[in-house]
């Protein structure tokens, strides 16, 4: 597995990529434009996982600054159309987002506070609310916590902070 930023030589593997998602119905990562990616790129960064030299996952990170200077959104736009992982994990590792993409974004963030978020009531691919289910479901092992609801981009979305020196543990130990 290749974990690194997006950049210019990748476009087309993420305009690939964004075609997928588009045929799957996934709106989020359907284009760039959906992703929000130059954007992003303007105020944050974003990633893309490699496995057999194809781009299988993207996420994105971006300053929160309505919760204050010390927060980053991480997995912002996060999309995964293959998994090479199998088997079960308590703590959601067995997922290329949870366990390649955020822990790249965890190493470049190290004294940030890091967020995800999940929408409440709005899913705009039929997929989104099991990210949500299975924040709530992992948020019992305290790798993630309920930070708070709040009205974020004109949708309700659950906010969920990421316990870093359990998912360094957790990490380490997979």
């Amino acid at each position: 597995m290749i974990i690194q930023t997006i950049e210019e030589n990748n476009h087309n593997e993420l305009i690939t990529f964004c075609k997928k998602c588009n045929e799957l119905g996934y709106k989020n990562n359907s284009s760039l434009k959906a992703m929000k990616y130059d954007w992003c790129k303007t105020v944050g960064e974003y990633w893309g996982a490699w496995h057999n030299d194809t781009l299988i996952a993207v996420a994105g990170s971006h300053p929160i600054p309505e919760l204050g200077l010390e927060f980053m959104r991480v997995l912002f736009r996060g999309c995964q159309l293959e998994n090479p992982y199998t088997g079960l994990s308590k703590y959601h590792l067995n997922t290329v987002l949870f366990r390649d993409i955020l822990s790249a974004q965890i190493e470049k963030y190290p004294v940030h506070r890091l967020i995800m978020t999940t929408n409440i009531n709005r899913d705009n691919s039929g997929k989104m609310q099991r990210s949500h289910k299975m924040l709530q479901q992992i948020s019992k092992t305290n790798i993630v916590s309920h930070f708070c609801d709040m009205e974020y981009y004109n949708t309700q979305q659950s906010l969920w902070e990421i316990n870093r020196d359990l998912y360094h543990e957790v990490y380490t130990k997979s």
